[in-house]
């Protein structure tokens, strides 16, 4: 793999349309990996777990391309009032597509 995002771009000759596709090519790799952690209730922990004050933990998994998807979908995910973008993050990963990114159940 040369790049994160790949850019594809196809002509149709007998049409003339044009059409852009963006993938990206550890998409798969990034939603298996979290599938296989649902599998595996508490194989990630609260960070600072350890040391006895668990201050944070990792919900999801999100590949870029499906992140500027959900974007382009109405998902107000970059919205500077990080409430809003939370909300809205909520949201997403409450779909069914946003659900394939989450690593806990």
């Amino acid at each position: 793999m040369d790049t994160v995002i790949k850019s594809d771009i196809h002509i149709q000759n007998h049409t003339g349309v044009l059409t852009h596709k963006t993938t990206q090519p550890t998409e798969d790799i990034i939603l298996h990996r979290n599938s296989e952690l649902r599998k595996n209730p508490g194989v990630i922990q609260d960070l600072g777990k350890q040391s006895g004050s668990a201050w944070g933990r990792q919900v999801a998994s999100i590949p870029m391309i499906m992140y500027e998807a959900a974007i382009r979908n109405g998902y107000d995910l970059s919205n500077n009032n990080k409430e809003v973008a939370g909300l809205e993050m909520n949201r997403y990963l409450q779909s069914t597509e946003g659900q394939k990114c989450l690593v806990q159940g």
